[in-house]
């Protein structure tokens, strides 16, 4: 897939140093339950290069430059119901417009395809940027709960939303 700006393909193991340093950058991990270790960054890693059938890993790159920005994934959700969308940008990118550009590209693919998914996103709630980008997306708050020792907030977005952003 490609935006303006953006180019987004599967994660694949030429994409293995790239993921560790976003993996390395404590800034993003402030709002994902802290660090981890060596050992669960390659598991972690090894599970986006091969994935499960109902997994979907995505690295993000800037088109021009090829430099990576983040990544997007699709996995089931914690609680078993709902497809999750996740991602994580690193700290260099934030603000500069990736993340809803790249999210938005995959979001409007996937649910085309998929229009009968429930789809939602997690962010923590002191996490207000993540939570304005899901809100700027069309996601709306669906409930709260807590998890890795924080409030999280559940986002969910509509079909009928994002079908109206071609």
């Amino acid at each position: 897939m490609e935006t303006k700006r953006c180019s987004i393909n599967i994660t694949t193991q030429a994409d293995y140093n790239d993921l560790v340093k976003l993996y390395r950058d404590t800034k993003v991990w402030d709002y994902l339950g802290g660090q981890r270790s060596s050992k669960q960054i390659e598991d972690r890693i090894m599970e986006w290069i091969n994935p499960q059938e109902n997994c979907l890993y995505w690295t993000v790159r800037e088109r021009v430059s090829d430099v990576f920005l983040g990544c997007i994934l699709l996995t089931p959700h914690y609680d078993g119901e709902y497809t999750q969308i996740s991602y994580m940008f690193l700290a260099s990118s934030w603000g500069k417009g990736f993340a809803f550009e790249s999210i938005g590209q995959v979001l409007r693919d996937f649910l085309n395809d998929n229009i009968n998914i429930k789809l939602i996103a997690e962010a923590q709630s002191k996490n207000i940027a993540s939570c304005n980008l899901l809100k700027r997306l069309g996601f709306y708050e669906l409930k709260k709960v807590t998890r890795f020792n924080a409030e999280q907030l559940i986002f969910a977005i509509d079909y009928s939303i994002i079908s109206k952003r071609k």
